[in-house]
């Protein structure tokens, strides 16, 4: 076989890896009624430049993480929403949290779907087909497909329930959403384009729901 052949043949395997070789699925409420399939994008192929150069990031920026970084990690790993307590204790605010248990019981469906509709693998799958090595954080809640986060999508949909109660701190509460995807990628766990593409559905789930379930915010 030609060596460009062998290297394309390589290139056809690699592409072909998912996050497992299995799917799943979960009944989607009724409150949802946006053609949630076809929001995001098709996540980048693993042997995209855009895949390559997310993973040398990821390699780099898992190589060598402080104590600060570590409870960082340990805390959002846990409950993303612990990143809003100093927000609400400085300003005498309060997170209903029946509000948000009930928001986010009807997009997780949505949002475990579509993990398992794209099958990302997680960037520590690929990361040795490249020669990188990702110094991925151990973590219970990082056995789903990757694409999109699912930490960044809960963590932005307490933000939006957040800014509509409190609109004056909504670029607080939102700053705390774009930190838990930071420190997810400082996990290893996943690559910045779950994170972008978690803002995207957030986004749109919000939109589809916030009139229907909380009316006497609006």
């Amino acid at each position: 076989m030609d060596p460009q052949d062998i290297v394309l043949e390589a290139s056809k395997n690699v592409d072909k890896i998912r996050y497992a070789d299995t799917t799943k699925t979960w009944k989607v409420s009724d409150r949802i009624t946006i053609g949630w399939k076809k929001v995001l994008p098709i996540p980048p192929a693993n042997t995209s430049k855009t895949t390559i150069k997310e993973l040398r990031y990821l390699s780099e920026l898992t190589s060598n993480i402080n104590s600060k970084q570590r409870r960082l990690i340990e805390l959002v790993d846990k409950e993303p929403l612990d990143l809003l307590q100093p927000v609400l204790k400085k300003n005498n605010l309060i997170l209903d949290e029946s509000k948000f248990k009930r928001l986010w019981n009807t997009v997780r469906p949505v949002i475990l779907n579509l993990k398992w509709q794209y099958n990302r693998p997680r960037p520590a799958q690929l990361s040795p087909f490249f020669g990188l090595k990702i110094d991925e954080t151990d973590s219970k809640s990082a056995h789903t497909p990757s694409y999109p986060s699912g930490h960044t999508v809960y963590a932005t949909m307490g933000a939006y329930l957040l800014s509509a109660t409190y609109p004056a701190h909504s670029d607080s509460f939102f700053h705390c959403a774009n930190l838990t995807g930071y420190v997810r990628c400082l996990m290893g766990v996943h690559y910045p384009s779950d994170n972008a593409a978690a803002m995207v559905i957030a986004g749109a789930l919000w939109e589809d729901v916030k009139y229907k379930m909380f009316p006497e915010l609006f």
